[in-house]
């Protein structure tokens, strides 16, 4: 189980947050808890609990499925005293971590717009990406795509 959670703190979770605070126009903080200051826009991202199963007989090859949840949370903002919806916001962002993990793992991505939230002056988007992780080519060579 540790080779997904190695993964996701390595390389999956550092790249997706370069990848979208470069890309955003709106600066949101990419987190993997909730975090106290709420400064919108926030985007928790949340590594799911991961299944395992033997490939072979000699159980030397295993496979991982796994789950990231990320959460998209905004508010109105006004940018160049330009009034800019939480939903345009929301819908951005949503739109490069989509992109990151499309264009590099080829994973199953599930989004959900206008989640339900309990405060209204805030808009959320969730984000479900499902994938496998094989290790029939060595730990050095993890095989990801999509569950």
């Amino acid at each position: 189980m540790l080779i997904v959670e190695s993964l996701f703190e390595e390389k999956l979770f550092p790249e997706q947050k370069k990848y979208v605070e470069t890309n955003s126009i709106y600066k949101p903080k990419i987190t993997k808890v909730m975090p106290q200051n709420k400064k919108f826009p926030i985007v928790p991202t949340k590594l799911l609990p991961v299944k395992n199963q033997y490939s072979d007989l000699g159980y030397d090859e295993e496979k991982y499925t796994f789950g990231i949840e990320i959460n998209v949370y905004a508010q109105d903002m006004t940018i160049n005293s330009k009034k800019i919806s939480k939903r345009t916001i929301c819908n951005e962002i949503t739109k490069h971590v989509v992109d990151y993990y499309k264009s590099n793992y080829k994973v199953t991505v599930k989004v959900e717009l206008d989640a339900i939230n309990i405060d209204s002056d805030v808009h959320r988007n969730i984000i479900r990406i499902t994938g496998k992780i094989d290790t029939k080519y060595g730990l050095d060579k993890l095989v990801i795509y999509p569950k």
